[in-house]
C-alpha cells in the first residue's frame, strides 16, 4: 500500500498529508483484531500444545508482544520503502536482526545461553529494529501522524482500503506461511523437533536474504513504471534480478549444502538432524531465488488480486502437505512439503507473468549458471578437507567462492560485473 499510493500522498510541506499517520491505522487494527482473537482462543491453543509442546504454554504470553513489534516495523520499512530510502532499513532487517538471530541460536545450541535468554535475544533484536526505524524515518523524511482525510476522500478512500485488505490478507497469509512449519511439528512431534527444524530453517533463510533486499528496492520502482506503463523497465528489473539471484543464491546454498554437517558438528548432538532439513529447504530457496522478484511485478500491477490467489493456494497446499509428510517423515517431512509448496508457487507466478505481461527470463545463462552450482557443488562435497570443522568450512568455502567467481566471469552470467572487472585490469595496465 505504501509503495502505490505514497506517490498520490507526497508532499513535504504538508507532511504528506498524514500518510504515516495513515499507514500506522492498518497494523494497529490489525493488533486489535488479533489481541481479540487471541484473547478468546488463548485456553484452546495451550490444550492443543500443552502435551508435545510444555515451552509453547510457557512462552505463550510473549508471543503477542513481540508479533506487535514485528507488525509495526514491517509498516516502517514499507514506509521506507516508499521513500526509496531502503539501504538502512535493509541492514536492519536482513542483516543485523538475522546476525543477531543466527547468534543467539548458535549460543542456545551450544549451550552457552540457556532458552530464556535466547527468546530475550529474540524480542531485543526486533525491538531494537523498530526503535531505530523510527529514528532512522524523523532524519530522513517530515512525517506526519495526523491524517488529512479530506485529502484522503479527494483520491478515493474505497480503493485504497480495497487494495490494502487484499495486501493485509496477503501479509497474514505471509506471516502464517512462516510459522507453519514450526506450529504444526510442534503439535505433532513436539518442541525438540521443532527447535532442530528452526534451525534448518535460519540456515535456508539466509540464501533468501539477497531477495528481500532487493525486492525493497525493486517494488518503488515497479510500482512506478506501472504508473506510466513502462514495461520495459519492469522488464528489465525482473531478467536482472533472475541472472543476480539465481546465480547468488546457487553460491550461498552451495556453501551451506556443503558445510552443514561440519557447522551442525560444532552444537549440540542432537542438532545433527538439522542437516537434512536444511539440505531439503536450501534446495527450496534457490528455486525462490531463481525467479527473481515475481511477487512484487504481481502485487503493483492492476491484477494484485491474482497474488493473494496464489498466496491462499500455497496456504492449503503447505497444510494438506504438512499433515500428510510429517507423521511419516517427521521434520524432513515438514521441509518437503515447504519445498514442494513454495516451487509451485513460483511456478504459477512464473506461468502468469509470462502469459500476462510476455515476460520469460530463461535463456542459455540459466543452464550456464546450473552448470556453475552443479561443479561447486560436486567439488564441495567430494572435495578433501581438514578434520577440524573450522577449517573444513574455511577450505570449502574459499574454493567454492574462487570456483563461482570464476566460472561466472567466464561465462558471463551477469554482463554489468564482467565490464567493470574487465574495466578495472584495464586500467591498471
Amino acid at each position: 500500500m505504501c509503495v502505490k499510493y505514497f506517490p498520490l500522498f507526497k508532499n513535504e510541506q504538508k507532511r504528506h498529508h498524514g500518510f504515516l499517520g495513515f499507514v500506522l491505522l492498518f497494523p494497529m487494527l490489525g493488533i486489535l483484531i488479533g489481541g481479540v482473537l487471541l484473547y478468546f482462543m488463548r485456553d484452546w491453543l495451550i490444550q492443543s500444545y500443552s502435551k508435545h509442546s510444555p515451552l509453547f504454554t510457557e512462552y505463550f504470553d510473549f508471543a503477542f508482544p513481540l508479533a506487535a513489534i514485528m507488525t509495526f516495523a514491517i509498516s516502517l520499512n514499507a514506509y521506507c520503502n516508499s521513500l526509496q530510502k531502503t539501504t538502512f532499513p535493509s541492514f536492519l532487517n536482513d542483516i543485523l536482526v538475522r546476525i543477531v538471530l543466527v547468534i543467539g541460536t548458535i549460543a542456545y545450541g551450544v549451550g552457552w545461553i540457556p532458552l530464556n535468554f535466547f527468546v530475550l535475544s529474540i524480542a531485543i533484536a526486533y525491538g531494537t529494529q523498530l526503535l531505530l526505524l523510527i529514528a532512522y524515518i524523523c532524519i530522513v523524511d517530515r512525517p506526519g501522524l495526523k491524517v488529512d482525510w479530506s485529502f484522503v476522500k479527494s483520491i478515493g478512500i474505497s480503493g485504497i482500503f480495497r487494495y490494502t485488505f487484499l495486501l493485509t490478507l496477503t501479509a497474514l497469509t505471509s506471516l502464517s506461511l512462516k510459522s507453519l512449519d514450526n506450529m504444526m511439528i510442534g503439535s505433532y512431534l513436539g518442541e525438540n523437533f521443532s527447535g532442530i527444524f528452526m534451525i534448518g530453517m535460519f540456515m535456508a533463510q539466509f540464501i533468501e536474504t539477497p531477495l528481500y533486499s532487493i525486492e525493497r528496492i525493486a517494488s518503488a520502482k515497479i510500482a512506478q513504471a506501472f504508473a506510466v506503463n513502462n514495461l520495459e523497465e519492469i522488464k528489465e528489473i525482473y531478467y536482472r534480478s533472475v541472472r543476480v539471484l539465481f546465480l547468488f543464491g546457487g553460491f550461498l546454498a552451495v556453501c551451506i549444502i556443503t558445510n552443514i554437517h561440519d557447522f551442525l558438528s560444532l552444537m549440540k548432538p542432537e542438532f545433527a538432524a538439522a542437516a537434512g532439513v536444511t539440505i531439503i529447504l536450501s534446495i527450496g530457496s534457490i528455486v525462490n531465488m531463481a525467479t527473481g522478484v515475481n511477487s512484487p511485478i504481481i502485487i503493483n500491477s492492476s491484477k494484485y488480486i491474482w497474488g493473494v490467489f496464489f498466496l491462499s493456494i500455497l496456504l492449503v497446499v503447505s497444510v494438506f502437505l504438512n499433515m500428510f509428510l510429517i507423521p511419516i517423515y517427521e521434520i524432513e517431512g515438514a521441509a518437503i512439503a515447504t519445498g514442494i509448496a513454495s516451487t509451485l508457487y513460483n511456478f504459477m507466478k512464473f506461468i502468469y507473468i509470462w502469459k500476462k505481461f510476455g515476460m520469460q527470463p530463461y535463456a542459455m545463462h540459466t543452464v550456464k549458471t546450473i552448470v556453475i552450482i552443479g561443479t561447486a557443488l560436486f567439488v564441495g562435497i567430494f572435495m578433501a578437507v581438514p578434520e577440524n570443522p573450522w577449517l573444513a568450512i574455511a577450505c570449502r568455502g574459499s574454493l567454492i567462492t574462487l570456483l563461482f567467481i570464476s566460472l561466472s566471469l567466464y561465462f558471463k552470467i551477469v554482463p554489468e560485473y564482467h565490464h567493470l572487472v574487465k574495466k578495472i585490469f584495464t586500467r591498471n595496465k
